[in-house]
């Protein structure tokens, strides 16, 4: 057993984790402890502090991920979005399967024991905030112990080719202020899906990631998988021009393989990102069958936060803008969870106005149309929908360039729908 220094994270990495020691049995591998001891012996009374942070991923086959895992790509992501310094390196038993992965984060300065918990937690929270939840499911809870022994980079001569470890440079992980955050995430909580991402705005290298996460939203429910990816490589090639998401080589997901070209690999890490953001979402749906419906009174009338709930089309008017362009009002009621009873509208636009504005109405029409059985060639059509209820994403809008803050329809849900 070997123990590890944080002093220069890069150095650690290059050392011992850069590249893998091919063995059958891992058993002769090298092995560090990421503490101090005050005695040579390896038992947590005995640590003085910790020097680095690390957090294993032990995911299996058969323990009911309905093809959700979560993949190093999702981690690195999380990661460079919170601008932490960190190296990720697959285990002994990795497989594309069943992904295993170690992820280590150097901190500010040294852990102590009587903080060592509350700042790995609080860590973990925010990391499973951009991963919706899915990180503490498949977490071994060695992470809690303070002298755990782990190994060193290594891979299994049958699947070497699958072996991965990258480095992405940021700044250490703030002791003091995560202990600041009071966490106990995951000490004595059970994983509990359906955890949302945080909108910031900043996710994803300057919101790239996040715009192409909405993107996805708004389709899984109406197309495929390959239109899915299809749409998102446009979409990172033309608004992203010049700055593409899927071409960013810091990013280790979509660097060339040995014989790749860049374009394959962009391709590549554009049906990943795909894959991976569509089984995320699937899995939020599969526990919306039993929404109650709620006839509620309004108790507010203030902005909702962004959330899924069931809602009521209420009424349509057609509502010309002053130029004269098309455009149809609706009212809509919330008709589950805490905000029931709650009214919203929503805008849509036709022609005589912005082909953006125009292109986005006509999707949001599409999904109602499908949603609610009814047949929409113009945009009154909308009228068609009156005294149905769907299952929605209601979106907030922040307050923007003197605007105040307002809901509108986000996206409609397809397999929890009722007729009038």
């Amino acid at each position: 057993m070997t123990t590890a220094s944080a002093n220069n994270l890069h150095s650690i990495y290059e050392s011992s984790f850069a590249s893998p020691l091919i063995l059958a049995d891992k058993e002769r591998a090298p092995t560090f402890v990421p503490a101090i001891f005050r005695e040579p012996v390896r038992l947590a009374e005995h640590v003085i502090s910790s020097s680095i942070i690390v957090f294993d991923i032990d995911q299996k086959l058969g323990e009911g991920y309905d093809g959700d895992m979560i993949q190093l790509e999702d981690v690195e992501d999380a990661l460079i979005d919170l601008g932490l310094e960190h190296f990720v390196y697959t285990s002994h038993s990795h497989t594309l399967e069943a992904p295993r992965f170690r992820i280590v984060i150097t901190p500010s300065r040294q852990v102590y024991p009587t903080e060592h918990d509350q700042v790995y937690a609080a860590i973990l929270e925010q990391i499973d905030d951009f991963l919706g939840g899915r990180m503490l499911r498949a977490l071994d809870h060695c992470w809690k112990s303070l002298s755990h022994c782990f190994y060193v980079y290594t891979a299994h001569p049958d699947r070497k080719a699958f072996a991965i470890s990258f480095y992405n440079p940021g700044h250490p992980a703030d002791v003091d202020e995560y202990k600041l955050h009071q966490s106990s995430y995951g000490l004595e909580t059970e994983y509990k899906p359906g955890a949302s991402r945080k909108a910031s705005g900043g996710t994803g290298a300057r919101g790239r990631s996040y715009q192409l996460n909405r993107i996805v939203g708004g389709m899984i429910t109406s197309s495929t998988e390959d239109e899915i990816a299809k749409r998102l490589f446009e979409f990172d090639n033309t608004e992203h021009a010049g700055d593409e998401y899927f071409r960013d080589m810091q990013y280790s997901r979509n660097r060339p393989r040995p014989g790749e070209s860049t374009e394959a690999a962009a391709r590549r890490s554009c049906k990943i990102f795909a894959k991976s953001h569509i089984n995320s979402l699937k899995r939020k749906l599969r526990k919306q069958d039993d929404i109650k419906i709620v006839n509620a009174k309004a108790q507010s009338k203030e902005p909702m936060p962004t959330h899924d709930a069931m809602i009521k089309f209420r009424s349509v008017k057609n509502q010309p803008t002053k130029k004269g362009g098309q455009s149809a009002l609706m009212e809509l009621q919330v008709m589950s969870g805490e905000h029931a009873g709650r009214h919203f509208w929503h805008r849509f636009y036709g022609d005589g106005n912005h082909p953006t504005a125009i292109k986005i109405s006509k999707s949001i029409q599409e999904k109602i149309s499908k949603a609610t059985n009814t047949e929409m060639q113009s945009l009154m059509d909308l009228i068609n929908a009156e005294g149905h209820i769907v299952h929605a994403r209601i979106k907030l809008n922040q307050e923007n360039n003197g605007f105040p803050s307002q809901n509108e329809i986000g996206d409609l849900h397809l397999t929890t729908n009722r007729t009038h």
